[in-house]
């Protein structure tokens, strides 16, 4: 692979532009041309980037034999087919979460890929997240101690259009999150949730999983709120990590266990009985764009033949929790495995 990589762009849509933009800021990647169907879409990537290739039909860039690698910013119902056609033409590529509709579709593109050597990278952004990174190194360096349980909570108003329920929209972050701080693989889920507003997709959703290890986590999600609220919580035998990507700085905070003079005291002797919690510290981390990173790391997948952070087969452990939210719903909210 030469250092130069040439990038075709499927989908300038709401996501798309950001891609373009990141892209075209990386030094030896040349955006060589963007596809959407619909002109007025086209037209506004002309006005905003000026002039780079664009054309209607992704396939003319899927199958352009001077292009490395293609990412593909377009519906999920999409992913599978665009994605195997470009990696059967030589294209490694860059898929917008979610990576496919089904752990079957994940599995076709894996094999695909495995086939022709090609990377493929899923875009789990806040696998990049700064804070993210940071959260990783201090559970990797025991700093909260043995982590007991992870909740998070990401809620506001819906799209507009979707062809996805609230889970495949928002709980797909934070299941990125969730699998890479842990390194491991959900066993069993139970979700509960239903449509309170939308007129077919469930909308709002509290979700319980279980990993491998006997951990567990909780999630809740909605479209029903004017509160826009991005929460993950870990909580420590030794202290807690609190992201909270909704403030405008000192996102990430550590808490100390806390002190309970309960537990040392026999109340017939205390003066004082009081619990109250330890030292809050803000955690530094670097002040870096997460998609930044997260195509950087993909073209440096695709030059060095390396595993891109976020690669499709977490993109598929992604989805696998999903499809075990979506059939937990189905019956009632029961707890079901997970099919990996």
């Amino acid at each position: 692979m030469p250092s130069e990589v040439r990038i075709g762009i499927v989908g300038a849509g709401y996501w798309g532009p950001n891609l373009i933009r990141n892209f075209l800021a990386l030094e030896g990647v040349v955006v060589a041309g963007i596809a959407d169907r619909r002109p007025g879409r086209l037209q506004f990537v002309r006005e905003k980037f000026g002039a780079v290739p664009t054309v209607a039909e992704g396939e003319l860039l899927l199958h352009d034999p001077s292009i490395d690698a293609i990412a593909l910013a377009t519906p999920v119902s999409t992913h599978a087919e665009l994605a195997i056609d470009a990696i059967r033409h030589g294209k490694h590529v860059f898929i917008e979460k979610p990576m496919a509709r089904s752990v079957a579709e994940c599995d076709a593109i894996l094999k695909a890929a495995l086939s022709h050597d090609r990377r493929v990278a899923v875009g789990h952004i806040f696998v990049h997240h700064p804070a993210v990174v940071a959260m990783r190194e201090h559970l990797a360096e025991g700093r909260i101690g043995r982590p007991c349980y992870y909740e998070s909570a990401r809620v506001n108003l819906g799209p507009p259009e979707s062809e996805v329920s609230v889970l495949w929209d928002l709980l797909v972050h934070d299941l990125s999150i969730l699998l890479d701080l842990t390194g491991g693989k959900a066993r069993t889920v139970a979700a509960f949730g239903r449509n309170f507003i939308h007129p077919r997709l469930v909308d709002a959703a509290f979700v319980n999983v279980t990993l491998e290890d006997g951990t567990m986590s909780q999630h809740h999600v909605s479209w029903l709120s004017p509160e826009k609220v991005r929460r993950f919580f870990v909580a420590g035998t030794k202290g807690s990590l609190n992201f909270d990507d909704a403030l405008p700085s000192d996102k990430l905070r550590f808490v100390d266990q806390g002190v309970d003079s309960r537990l040392t005291n026999k109340a017939e002797d205390a003066k004082e009985l009081y619990y109250r919690p330890g030292e809050v510290r803000q955690l530094e981390y670097r002040a870096l764009e997460p998609l930044a990173e997260e195509c950087a790391d993909f073209i440096a997948a695709v030059r060095g033949g390396t595993r891109p952070r976020s690669d499709g087969e977490m993109g598929r452990a992604v989805v696998a929790v999903l499809e075990a939210a979506e059939r937990s719903l189905a019956g009632g909210s029961a707890t079901v495995a997970v099919g990996l």
